[in-house]
């Protein structure tokens, strides 16, 4: 039994390829910036293929910090136009995604009170490098202008500042040389990697026989004629384009040389978190995100770490660094994870824990645009668009930038495409809902959920992960099962089905890392693992 046919069947999409091969710009890349660019360019009324050599959001997109902010660290670089920037795009997508994406308390806490207040205006201005974390006064001064760079519309409640007993009273998890604390609010991205899904099935959804598909690689480029294969079968199809857009982040590089392309454009930054079960700590977070020093004891060399619960007793630590050219080659070594775990014992002392506590891994390689500069926290988060003119086809490259900034990436990258095809915007991204986000009125949700059979606990979570397309989503569990598959209850049959046929998810790795949560939230993955591969082999 089957609930209707799913806007992303691949069979379908497959069939209208075979049938007419021919796209006015295939994207390369379903990373977050891939899929918004995708469905920005179909939301323009153009025929629009999307390609991904592995799933979508699997690389960089799925290893993040998970957290929609606007680089309050880049304020005292100077880098205002970037944070203003981030600030105005994360405003937006807590407005255009609220199903995934909620505000969250981000507490800084400091060692001195006047520290380095003469020194800021001219770190702000370049004029000094940064040695350390000034103090609470300049930084509850940054705080106000970081604020203010999101203007009238600012979507956040205003942060605050305290000292002394007060910081200690309010935020009692800080140890005894904490002077004051500044607090500010982001967004906590619950589910990015669902965002990415979603914007390919809006891309899809917007007509004119657009397509995405994953585990689907570029092999080769001659002319206007793009050879693609089928990842997991071998099997290989030419299509025809007006213009290409590379956004294989980490990969673009390597995307570009298909191209006879030689010119170096990214500077590959990996980034890595872990996972640890630290139920004191989540205790005592509760749902703040404690952003903190490393304790590093070179003043100019230390950087900034972040903590904060996942779910019940599951906390994120990040993020550690090092130069990384080839995305296939990042990896996680004993060192990395001790880094992290040492400096959270430096601020949060006394907890005692030990790499047998991480209970997962992430390594993300961030596609940042070429630099000679050493200091790879000090490399610039900004985008740039590069726009090569090979014999028969033009080729846009996207590098750079935050996930946060996606949209604003992705309209660039489609202005440059409309720019090379001679046509005009005709709609505007930036107020437009995604996906699960279109008319979410969560209460109004839960109730119809309710009304048609699921109990409170599934209906508010079903509302909370998929928003409006919580309707959708219970269809499948009526017809497949709502029996939990998971030991948490958080993922049923229904689920791994509606991700199997609706989302294109083909491997175990699809379900328990971008379309649910469990590889973040999950106990005992090997045997969930076992019965997600039983129910995706009797699908086939």
């Amino acid at each position: 039994m089957n609930p209707g046919l799913p806007t992303l069947d691949r069979r379908r999409m497959e069939a209208e390829i075979a049938t007419d091969n021919r796209f006015d710009a295939v994207v390369i890349g379903g990373g977050i910036t891939g899929a918004g660019t995708f469905r920005d360019l179909a939301l323009q009324g153009l025929r629009v293929l999307l390609v991904e050599r592995d799933d979508f959001a699997s690389g960089a997109s799925n290893a993040l910090t998970r957290i929609a902010h606007g680089g309050f660290r880049y304020l005292e670089r100077g880098d205002v136009g970037l944070v203003r920037e981030s600030v105005i795009e994360r405003d937006l997508l807590i407005a255009n995604a609220p199903h995934v994406i909620r505000p969250i308390r981000q507490v800084l806490p400091l060692r001195s009170r006047f520290g380095g207040l003469l020194a800021a205006p001219f770190r702000f201005l370049k004029l000094l490098p940064g040695h350390g974390m000034p103090g609470v006064v300049p930084m509850w001064i940054g705080v106000r202008l970081y604020e203010a760079l999101a203007g009238s519309r600012r979507a956040m409640a205003r942060g605050g500042a305290a000292m002394g007993e007060r910081a200690r009273r309010l935020f009692p998890y800080l140890g005894p040389e904490v002077a004051g604390v500044v607090w500010t609010y982001e967004g906590r991205i619950h589910a990015p990697e669902r965002i990415a899904v979603e914007l390919v099935e809006d891309g899809v959804a917007a007509g004119n026989r657009s397509a995405a598909l994953n585990y689907c690689r570029l092999v080769a480029a001659e002319g206007n004629r793009l050879t693609l294969e089928h990842t997991r079968t071998g099997t290989r199809f030419a299509v025809e384009a007006g213009v290409a857009v590379n956004a294989g982040g980490a990969h673009a590089d390597k995307i570009a040389a298909l191209f006879d392309i030689s010119e170096r454009m990214t500077g590959g930054v990996a980034g890595i978190h872990v996972v640890l079960e630290a139920p004191s700590i989540a205790r005592a977070l509760g749902d703040d995100l404690f952003f903190f020093e490393d304790h590093n004891a070179d003043p100019a060399k230390r950087r900034l770490c972040v903590l904060y619960r996942l779910g019940e007793n599951r906390l994120l630590l990040g993020t550690n660094e090092f130069a990384c050219d080839d995305p296939d080659q990042a990896g996680i070594d004993a060192a990395d994870e001790q880094y992290l775990l040492d400096a959270l014992a430096a601020a949060l002392p006394g907890h005692g824990l030990t790499r047998a506590d991480i209970v997962a891994r992430l390594v993300g390689v961030r596609p940042l645009v070429k630099s000679t500069t050493a200091d790879l926290a000090s490399r610039s988060r900004s985008h740039a668009i590069f726009r090569h003119q090979p014999t028969g086809l033009p080729l846009v490259t996207i590098i750079g930038g935050k996930w946060t900034t996606f949209r604003r990436m992705a309209e660039d990258a489609a202005d440059a495409v409309l720019a090379e095809l001679g046509r005009a915007r005709t709609l505007s991204t930036a107020h437009l809902a995604i996906g699960g986000g279109r008319n979410f009125q969560r209460a109004d949700i839960v109730r119809e959920l309710m009304a048609s059979g699921l109990d409170t606990g599934l209906a508010e979570r079903l509302a909370d992960t998929y928003g409006s397309r919580a309707t959708r989503v219970a269809e499948w569990i009526r017809s497949e099962g709502a029996e939990p598959v998971s030991a948490d209850g958080r993922l049923t049959r229904g689920e791994i089905a509606f991700f199997a046929e609706a989302e294109l998810a083909a491997t175990v790795e699809d379900i328990l890392r971008r379309r649910s949560d469990q590889f973040f939230r999950g106990s005992e993955l090997e045997a969930l693992t076992a019965r997600i591969a039983a129910i995706l082999d009797k699908r086939r």
